[in-house]
């Protein structure tokens, strides 16, 4: 089964009815079984959710929120092959969650922009970057899992949480302002992979692994830089990198 949910429908709402459809813009899509692929993409909104859930077999999702306010995500699919992706972009306040519960693997979140003044047809603001992000991904068990996380703006929060083995986990933060920018990575397993790029001011970055041949690696730029690697097991490798 495959959904599509745009804003074509959302657009002929606003043109009647701006202030209900502002107020309250809601996608949600459930599958269950078989060759899933679940689409939804909100443009022009303020206070928009978007939910799809895939319980089983060919998954793939994707969450599309644009030049937005208030907007939250969240993709879940339990098992088989899975894909993941939510983007927000140009949004304020965003939130994002991706749990894939072992099988195919990949999600990937990218976060960034924050737009002030008019929305959509009613006037014109302008872009800066971002505030108030949060994402978060997991990944139980399984192999070969690849979770990112890319966020550009201040007050940004990023966890990624796998389990299995020859998985890959990266988080990039380009912080701006005084505001924090806080990562958290662990990993369970073996052949594990996990990198942290920082550029910014308060920077806090948090890498936790427990098995054998893993690989850390934390890089900050900035001021006020905080790093911690912490690893259980044999034959791992963690590296350092703040200036």
């Amino acid at each position: 089964m495959s959904i599509k949910l745009s804003a074509i429908a959302l657009g002929i709402t606003l043109a009647y009815g701006a202030t209900a459809a502002l107020a309250a813009d809601t996608a949600t899509v459930y599958q269950q079984g078989n060759d899933n692929s679940a689409t939804i993409e909100q443009f022009d909104n303020n206070t928009a959710t978007a939910t799809i859930t895939s319980l089983g077999n060919g998954n793939d999702s994707t969450i599309e929120q644009e030049d937005s306010s208030s907007v939250w995500g969240t993709i879940l699919a339990t098992g088989n092959n899975n894909d993941g992706v939510i983007t927000q972009d140009h949004v304020r306040d965003s939130m994002a969650t991706i749990n894939q519960f072992a099988s195919g693997g990949d999600a990937t979140i990218t976060q960034g922009g924050t737009y002030s003044g008019g929305w959509g047809w009613f006037g014109h603001g302008s872009w800066t970057n971002g505030e108030n992000l949060y994402a978060t991904i997991n990944q139980y068990s399984g192999w070969g899992n690849v979770a990112t996380i890319d966020q550009t703006g201040k007050k940004a929060t990023a966890t990624v949480n796998q389990s299995g083995y020859n998985n890959l986990a990266d988080i990039n933060q380009h912080g701006n302002g005084a505001a924090y920018i806080t990562a958290t990575l662990s990993q369970s397993g073996h052949g594990n992979d996990g990198y942290i790029d920082q550029k910014g001011s308060s920077l806090l970055a948090t890498v936790s692994q427990t098995g054998n041949y893993n690989d850390a690696i934390v890089m900050q730029s900035g001021t006020n830089k905080i790093a911690t690697v912490t690893q259980f097991g044999n034959n791992n490798y963690s590296y350092v990198d703040q200036r």
